[in-house]
């Protein structure tokens, strides 16, 4: 049994990034139109970046490691008000995420990604995972993470932690 809320509902939006309607979680998207999915990764003080196991419930990518948090935007959310829910509810982390927080924007077959990168003062004993959404969490190197990610097959992950990297200055060695 699935984990994910199939009633959520999405605002949908075209290529120019305007609310053109709104969908289910459950309903197929028309050609042309596109949910807003977020992920956030979260450096910590010392530049570690936080990980997270997927629940093997999800829908998608069930026990897959990924960075920090994400998901889908509710109907009326933006991708940093996303963003932060998102990393409150999968991890009970609170930061302030703006549009100059985001490192890349991307569209696919039904739905737009919007990533952002953030870094506060945290460590594992601050996060307080979501167990529908997240098995265990890791805060690691960053060199590490990228191993673990290659490892996985996750060459997008690793593009969007190397953004994230070099937009906050991380150095990777």
């Amino acid at each position: 049994m699935t984990t994910d809320k199939l009633d959520e509902e999405w605002d949908l939006y075209d290529c120019n990034l305007n609310v053109v309607g709104r969908a289910h979680r459950r309903d197929k998207l028309p050609a042309g139109v596109y949910h807003l999915a977020v992920g956030c990764i979260v450096f910590d003080q010392n530049g570690a970046v936080l990980m997270q196991q997927r629940s093997p419930q999800k829908l998608t990518h069930p026990g897959a490691l990924e960075l920090g948090a994400g998901g889908s935007a509710l109907r009326g959310e933006d991708g940093p008000r996303a963003a932060m829910r998102e990393l409150a509810e999968e991890m009970q982390l609170q930061v302030a995420i703006t549009t100059a927080d985001r490192i890349s924007r991307e569209f696919f077959s039904s739905w737009l990604e919007e990533w952002f990168a953030v870094q506060l003062p945290f460590s594992l004993a601050d996060v307080h995972v979501q167990q529908s959404e997240v098995a265990q969490v890791l805060l690691l190197p960053v060199n590490l993470a990228i191993a673990k990610l290659e490892a996985a097959g996750s060459d997008d992950q690793v593009k969007h932690l190397r953004a994230a990297a070099a937009k906050l200055g991380q150095t990777l060695e």
